[in-house]
């Protein structure tokens, strides 16, 4: 295999090629001490492909980039990039950049100084650095800013600096920690597009840590949800949103309603359910009678009436009417205390506070999810108390 050329290209169409694994992730354990931050973690990911690695502050994602990167290593399991295993090599021989949230641009260089430092360690010719420099100031639309420093330029502007610095070396793989964290909202959702933009002009794989839900959403072709050291679920945006896996996720991504309920039969792919608060109907999942579930469903896909719908008996009171711009936010208090949010374009009509509500939706937009219930239940219902209840008599014989 021909070594790559090391200018900056566009790469070819990538739209019809099939993915090859570039970084696997395979068995990997971290430990600090007593603290088990990654849990026999397996991921795939492919070439040219925009990861996000999603997750509360705490739930290992940093560190998970980090051992990537070589910054950390792990205390078991193999990571390979492009098949080889990594174990062994330092950061600078993995051919991978990170760009940390911080920047951490040269203060005392200018912008092309900055972005040629790392070509400039390679001994690079000086006549080929210019080039590629060129290239990656007009990539990232920073072109006429060669000669101003990191202090004459915005937050947005650094960021697209220590991009350009980080794709000059040709990267295989991108790894991207919080990247637009200091920047304000608008900025951002504006760098999030700039970024999807940049990473297929590239065809370089991105993999990016963030804690954002919707930066995920926007930017991601599949998002891993991290949460306690595990990756609760790796799919795309559609699939994480539409189809939660868990509890956690369904509440973590977006805004969700849930509801605690018992399966009671299922007929015809519906499932019939009751709660506290009366009775639900929620899309089959292959949940066994008298099993508990959480059924999930968004606050868009949730509608009102007031009348009871067949198969739905959650009434409740209005007691919220918030106006959003797009959506008014609906509050309706259930008889169980439980507080239902409903999301409603501002051009259609919504209940009047304090008025009598039932809940309803289509089946098919509702999730089922299993819950940890079950397993204690079964522990109960498998446990042999008869023989738990010899063996303390026992025991207690022995004693006297």
């Amino acid at each position: 295999m021909e070594k790559e050329t090391e200018s900056i290209k566009e790469p070819p169409s990538i739209a019809e090629e099939k993915p090859n694994p570039i970084v696997e992730i395979i068995g990997v354990d971290k430990f600090y001490d007593s603290n088990h931050v990654v849990k026999n973690l397996n991921m795939t990911i492919y070439e040219k492909e925009f990861l996000s690695i999603l997750g509360p502050s705490g739930c290992g994602k940093t560190t998970l980039l980090r051992m990537i990167a070589g910054f950390e290593h792990q205390t078991s399991g193999t990571i390979t990039i492009e098949g080889e295993n990594v174990e062994n090599k330092e950061p600078f021989e993995r051919n991978i950049n990170t760009v940390f949230q911080s920047y951490a641009l040269f203060p005392h260089m200018n912008i092309y100084d900055n972005i040629a430092y790392g070509l400039r360690m390679k001994k690079v010719p000086k006549n080929e650095i210019k080039s590629r420099v060129d290239k990656a100031l007009v990539m990232v639309r920073l072109e006429g800013f060669e000669q101003r420093y990191p202090s004459q330029l915005s937050g947005g502007q650094k960021q697209r600096v220590a991009i350009a610095r980080a794709i000059i070396n040709n990267p295989r793989v991108l790894l991207l920690d919080e990247p637009l964290g200091a920047l304000d909202m608008k900025l951002r959702k504006q760098m999030q597009i700039e970024l999807k933009s940049l990473q297929r002009k590239l065809g370089i794989t991105f993999i990016y840590v963030t804690h954002d839900q919707e930066e995920a959403l926007t930017m991601s072709d599949r998002i891993a949800v991290m949460n306690a050291g595990n990756v609760d679920q790796l799919g795309t945006p559609e699939e994480i949103y539409a189809r939660p896996a868990t509890k956690f996720i369904a509440d973590f991504i977006g805004e969700t309603n849930l509801f605690e309920a018992v399966a009671e039969e299922e007929r015809g792919g519906t499932a019939y359910l009751y709660c506290e608060a009366g009775d639900l109907l929620g899309k089959s999942e292959g949940f066994d009678p008298n099993e508990i579930v959480y059924v999930s469903v968004r606050p868009e896909k949730i509608r009102c009436s007031s009348q009871a719908v067949e198969g739905f008996s959650l009434g409740g009171v209005v007691r919220e009417n918030i106006y959003l711009g797009n959506i008014i936010k609906t509050i309706i208090m259930l008889t169980n205390g439980q507080a239902v949010r409903i999301n409603t374009p501002v051009d259609l009509p919504v209940p009047a506070l304090g008025s009598i509500q039932y809940i309803y939706w289509d089946i098919k937009d509702s999730v089922m999810i299993y819950t940890p219930s079950n397993d204690i239940i079964k522990q109960i219902e498998n446990a042999d108390f008869a023989a738990f209840a010899g063996e303390i008599k026992t025991k207690e014989a022995g004693n006297v």
